[in-house]
């Protein structure tokens, strides 16, 4: 086009009309052929000489330095972390620094999510155990998480997965930061008892402290969804650390962790605030030693064998092997008795038949 102009074979008007632009384009790149030849002409960049409100260099600089530090984080999270309180510079414009020098990774489509979570710490705890896959290193990490703050209360590689070892971490964790309401697990057998309407072992001694004991529905562990996106984390952030071939180091690894993540890793659904500054302990302390049952006086009370059963009336019930030398106690209902322990109804008497 600036070629015709130039040697006179279209008048400015006539190569507007032809090409479908304007005449003042049309006199640009006359003018530019001019001036450069029509060899060198090409599209020029539109990006500014200066830019007055450009980003300071040492913040940019700032934000690269600590993605070095924590690769994993995303620009909401550094500058969160930089500067808690008025930041000088807006998420948005980190995360286009952070693509600048290609440390965006591609992004998924974003799902809406339906939250559902307590609303004061120790209302529940959601305990799982982290899976390390093959090969099997001779222990697996047990997780204890606050479903209101996100908190982690305890990251501990068990030797096995026995009732008994996951009680007596819950334990530890109960003397240090006291007794939750309710605790929500999966339905292993090492939680739960699914063959029988009594409660598993395990059950049975959180019922003895006053806990409640929830399980997610089989198949959906999105009802434990805080803990599992807790072991994501851990796999984002750990990666490889996570399976120490030693018990010990490996609890060396998951106490810095845990660290991390309840004091200096802002967390997106708390506002950008560490679980942490949020939690607090709970004020229902747990006791010196393990309680016992106590039935009211004049109950009537059976005595659960060691196979799971007791006797009444001439009949055998089937309480499970979780109550195995303890007593249940029968209150008369309107439609029959109810069977209790720890002063929870748990079943029916004639739901127990068998």
């Amino acid at each position: 086009m600036a070629l015709r102009v130039g040697q006179g074979e279209l008048t400015v008007s006539q190569a507007a009309r032809e090409y479908g632009v304007s005449r003042n384009t049309v006199r640009l790149w006359v003018a530019r052929a001019a001036a450069d030849s029509a060899a060198r002409m090409c599209e020029r960049s539109r990006r500014p000489h200066r830019i007055p409100r450009a980003t300071d260099e040492e913040l940019a600089q700032r934000i690269l330095d600590m993605k070095a530090r924590r690769p994993i984080w995303g620009a909401k999270k550094i500058v969160a972390k930089l500067w808690p309180e008025d930041p000088p510079l807006s998420v948005r414009t980190a995360d286009r620094i952070l693509s600048r020098h290609g440390l965006v990774g591609a992004r998924s489509q974003p799902r809406p999510e339906i939250r559902f979570e307590r609303s004061q710490p120790n209302e529940l705890l959601q305990v799982d155990f982290k899976g390390l896959g093959r090969p099997r290193l001779g222990y697996s990490p047990l997780s204890v998480l606050d479903d209101a703050t996100r908190f982690c209360l305890a990251l501990r590689p068990l030797p096995d997965i026995r009732s008994a070892t996951i009680f007596s971490a819950l334990w530890d964790v109960f003397g240090e930061y006291g007794l939750p309401e309710a605790v929500l697990t999966d339905n292993a057998s090492c939680f739960a008892d699914v063959s029988c309407r009594g409660p598993s072992w395990f059950e049975a001694q959180l019922w003895l402290l006053g806990i409640r004991v929830l399980h997610g529905r089989p198949l959906h562990p999105q009802t434990q969804g805080k803990v599992e996106r807790f072991h994501g984390t851990i796999e984002r952030e750990l990666g490889p650390l996570a399976r120490q071939q030693d018990i010990r180091e490996a609890e060396r690894v998951y106490a810095r962790f845990v660290h991390d993540y309840n004091y200096e890793r802002p967390h997106e659904a708390l506002d950008m605030r560490a679980p942490g500054k949020l939690y607090m302990a709970s004020p229902r302390k747990r006791p010196a030693r393990m309680p016992r049952h106590e039935p009211a006086p004049g109950a009537v009370l059976r005595q659960v064998q060691v196979n799971g059963r007791f006797v009444f009336h001439c009949k055998r019930y089937a309480a499970g092997k979780g109550l195995s030398g303890e007593q249940v106690e029968l209150r008369e209902e309107q439609d029959g008795h109810g069977v209790y322990f720890a002063n929870r109804r748990f079943a029916a008497l004639d739901d127990l038949k068998g």
